[in-house]
Parts: C-alpha cells; sequence; structure tokens
C-alpha cells in the first residue's frame, strides 16, 4: 500500500515538473486552449453518447421493403422527380412525371422515442444550471469549475451501463446536462481573466470544439460500440474524462487559481441593472436564434436527407459529420478575422459583433428555408445543410463574444443568463422539429424549416439594434475596484504566472 502511494506521489511530482517545461516550452495561453478545446470535446462525445449507442446496433422496426415504400412516397425524388415516360420524346420532352401516390405517413418509432427522451433529460440539464454555475464560479474560480464540469459530465457516464434505458439514465443524463452546462460560463470566466483582448475572441471560438466532439464520436464512437459493445463507450468516455481531469488539475488549475484576481464580482453583481440591460437581453436572443437553427440543422435536416431524398445518414456517414468538422474550423477562422478586424480599428467592435451576428443567422435562414424547395437535386440539399451548418460557426465571433465586451467583470454571468436564454430556445426548437420529422409530405418539412428561418431573422434583427460590443455602466458598481483602463486590456495574466 505504501510503496503504491510512494509510486504514485513520485509520479505527481513528475507530472508537475513536466507541466512547467510544456508551459516555458510551448507557451501558457495555447496550453489552456489545448485543454478548453479537449474538454468541449468530451463534453460533445457525451451530448451525443446516448444517441450513438442507440444507432449503432439497432435496426428498425419496418422492413427494408417498407421504407423502400415510405421513400417512394415521400421523397420528391421519387413522387415528384420522375423521369418522362418511355412513351414520350426524350430528345423534346424534360418534364418530369408526377405521380399520384396515396399519403403514407410512419409513426416515431419506439428507438426515436426513447431517443428524444434522453435528448431532452439532457437540455434541461443544461437549461438549470448554467446562471448558478456562473455564481459559484465567481466564488470558486473558474479554473475549478470547468474542470469539475468536464470531469462531472463524464465521469458519470460509468453508471449508464448498469441503469440503461431506465429512468435513472434518464435522470442519468440531466445530471451530465448539468455538469455540461456549467462550464460554459466558466470557460467565459477563464477567458476574460486570463487571455489578451486582442486574442479573446478566437479563445471563446473554441466552444465549438463541442461540434468536433460531435463528429468524433459518431465515427469512433459507433465502431467501439459494433465491435465491443455499448457499454464500452460509458467506459470510454469515463476513463478519458478522468485522465483529462488529472492533466487538466497538474497543468492549468494549480497554476491558476492560486494567481487568481481578487475580485468580489460574487457580491457586487447589479442584478437590476443586469436584467434590464437591453445588450445583454440582445446576446440571450441572438443564442436562442443559433441554438435553433442548431437543432433544425442536427436534427431536422439529417433526417430530411434520410426521409425524403433517400440518403443512408448513419452517425459514421461522412455527411453526418464533415458538417461538424467544418462548423468548428469556420469558427476559428471567423474568430481570429474579428481579433484582426477589431485590434486593426478597421471598424468598431460593436459594428464587428453585429457583422458577424448578421453572418451567424441571416445567411443560414436564407438556406434553410430554400431547403424546402430544392427539388429534384439531392447534391442541394446536402450542399446546403453543410454550408448553413459551416455559416452559423460564426456565432461565437458575434453573440458569444458581445457577453464578454458588455461586462467583463460578470461576463460569467451574462454568458450564464445567454445560455439559459438559448437552452430554453433549444428546448423548443427540438420540440417543434420533433413534431415536424414524421409529417410525409412536403408542407410540414418546409414548414419546420420556414420557422427556424423566422426566429433566425427575427433574433437578428433585435441584436442587431440592441446589440453591443461596448463595456456597459454597469460593469463596475459599488465597492468593486478596476483600473483605469477596461480589464480586457490588460496584459494576460496567464503569461506572467506560468511562464
Amino acid at each position: 500500500m505504501v510503496p503504491t502511494l510512494s509510486t504514485f506521489k513520485r509520479g505527481s511530482i513528475q507530472v508537475q515538473k513536466a507541466a512547467k517545461v510544456v508551459n516555458d516550452q510551448i507557451g501558457s495561453r495555447q496550453v489552456l486552449a489545448v485543454f478548453v478545446i479537449t474538454g468541449f470535446v468530451l463534453c460533445g462525445v457525451v451530448e451525443q453518447s446516448a444517441s450513438v449507442a442507440l444507432r449503432a446496433n439497432s435496426t428498425s422496426s419496418y422492413s427494408a421493403a417498407e421504407f423502400a415504400e415510405y421513400v417512394e412516397n415521400t421523397s420528391y425524388i421519387t413522387r415528384y422527380c420522375q423521369p418522362p415516360s418511355d412513351d414520350q420524346n426524350l430528345s423534346t420532352s424534360t418534364v418530369h412525371v408526377v405521380r399520384s401516390i396515396p399519403h403514407i405517413e410512419i409513426p416515431m418509432t419506439r428507438t426515436d422515442e426513447t431517443e428524444a427522451v434522453l435528448r431532452q433529460a439532457f437540455m434541461w440539464g443544461t437549461l438549470v444550471s448554467p446562471l448558478a454555475a456562473s455564481r459559484i464560479a465567481a466564488r470558486v474560480g473558474a479554473e475549478r469549475l470547468f474542470g469539475a464540469g468536464v470531469l462531472g459530465t463524464g465521469v458519470v457516464a460509468v453508471m449508464v451501463p448498469a441503469s440503461w434505458l431506465s429512468a435513472c439514465h434518464v435522470g442519468i443524463r440531466f445530471v451530465q446536462g448539468i455538469f455540461m452546462g456549467a462550464t460554459w460560463p466558466a470557460a467565459h470566466m477563464l477567458a476574460v481573466t486570463w487571455i489578451k483582448r486582442k486574442h479573446i475572441t478566437g479563445f471563446i471560438s473554441l466552444y465549438t470544439a463541442v461540434n468536433l466532439g460531435y463528429a468524433i464520436v459518431g465515427i469512433l464512437g459507433t465502431m467501439l460500440v459494433r465491435k465491443l459493445g455499448r457499454d464500452w463507450l460509458s467506459y470510454t468516455i469515463a476513463m478519458s474524462t478522468c485522465v483529462w481531469y488529472f492533466l487538466w488539475w497538474r497543468f492549468v488549475e494549480e497554476s491558476l487559481h492560486p494567481n487568481r484576481p481578487k475580485r468580489d464580482e460574487h457580491r457586487n453583481l447589479p442584478w437590476r441593472r443586469l436584467l434590464m440591460s437591453k445588450p445583454a437581453w440582445a446576446c440571450g436572443i441572438a443564442v436562442v436564434g443559433s441554438q435553433w437553427a442548431d437543432a433544425t440543422l442536427m436534427l431536422g435536416v439529417t433526417k430530411y436527407l434520410k426521409l425524403v431524398y433517400g440518403f443512408s445518414i448513419e452517425y459514421e456517414d461522412i455527411l453526418q459529420s464533415l458538417p461538424h468538422i467544418g462548423h468548428f474550423f469556420a469558427a476559428i477562422t471567423f474568430g481570429i478575422v474579428v481579433d484582426h478586424v477589431r485590434m486593426s480599428k478597421i471598424v468598431s467592435t460593436t459594428t464587428s459583433r453585429k457583422l458577424f451576428v448578421y453572418i451567424s443567422h441571416f445567411p443560414p435562414a436564407a438556406l434553410m428555408f430554400v431547403l424546402g424547395y430544392t427539388g429534384c437535386d439531392p447534391a442541394a440539399p446536402a450542399a446546403l445543410y453543410t454550408a448553413a451548418l459551416a455559416m452559423t460557426g460564426a456565432t461565437p465571433a458575434g453573440v458569444y463574444a458581445s457577453a464578454a465586451d458588455i461586462a467583463p467583470n460578470f461576463a460569467g454571468t451574462v454568458f450564464g443568463l445567454c445560455q439559459t436564454v438559448g437552452a430554453a430556445g433549444l428546448l423548443a426548437a427540438n420540440y417543434v422539429v420533433s413534431e415536424g420529422l414524421h409529417g410525409s409530405f412536403a408542407g410540414w418539412w418546409r414548414l419546420v424549416f420556414g420557422v427556424s428561418s423566422a426566429v433566425l431573422l427575427t433574433t437578428a434583427t433585435f441584436f442587431m439594434a440592441m446589440g453591443s460590443g461596448s463595456v456597459q455602466d454597469w460593469n463596475a458598481p459599488g465597492d468593486l475596484v478596476i483600473g483605469p483602463e477596461e480589464p480586457t486590456q490588460e496584459p494576460s495574466r496567464l503569461e506572467s504566472v506560468l511562464e
């Protein structure tokens, strides 16, 4: 027992020394960025793990012939886009024959219902935790809360095999959502505390690593479930999260937290002025639009491509994974561009935020509306889906970063409010999309896409009118002492601490 503890202690000391070497050689800001990326990747893996485990080995309750009949009766390709008849002159006629086929509607399967319940339980968790987590982070430190949030999200997965598809499983998904919801405001506090102002948008764009997690669990998770069984997916997630947390604790938390700036923001938060702030609510409402778009794209469009156009879309397919990878890299690109534009004084911060809210809302709204009218070419809706998901990658560079601009001292709380409002919108979007998924005629799909487009346009317009990138006067109330300059303009404390 004693030799084992002694060996562990020596190993821990060696890891701490390695952390110092890594920070000296690579750079402290880069180390923090790597851990934030991998932390959000793990959160994304956990969020989609239940769906992957359900779908990887599931068999449809409908036979191949029944599904083929359903696609034939609902697809534009087979119902509205039949090639001309043999007796027509093919050289002179390009008119497609519209077949008159009775309406058939396939109800939601048991797998669909189970997946919806587990997904909604997770969403409810992300709804209740962000605002409370932001206040906890103000007391205990964002460094501690972010690590605990990622750890809790992943390690709870170890209980999934024993509670699979029971009431306890639903409760576990809810708890996982609570922990994941805590990571968002904590990450925002990390950004405004330790990252230079000229790099803050690029850092905030790293949050989209969640989408990278969706792609990873779709490809590797499906392979793991099919080879070793669904239990191993949960065990792998739990073990990976424990390793990540140990490294986070040694490489980042132990260096950051003791040197965290001493502020009393947990006592001085001006709740009334925050809740009356138009820029703060503009951020929250814009997040509703982006979350609604994500729900429509991830849940609705993929089903649309499968049921209406006959695509064989599964979690390990390239069409399911590639758009999420593109979303992540598009977000990083947008973040770098915004930081360059702001620091070059080409436009003001407020203008740059509104520009990228426009990019993340208006073009995807147009693309999703057109999705319902793409006609007979199956490549068109697939291309529109990929483009729309890539354009929503501008969300962090616009609305997320605006939450840090308007109140650097309370960035975690402002973003917690935004995520709470956004999660409510995500739940509503999930219900709307789920209800429209099983209508077997074009009008249902067009209604789903049309509602999403309207929400995007409305929320973006509100941000255009009320949003801001300037520090609000309630950022420094009462006895909260700040310097003569904005806190976001101070040199990065992270570099001075770890380098």
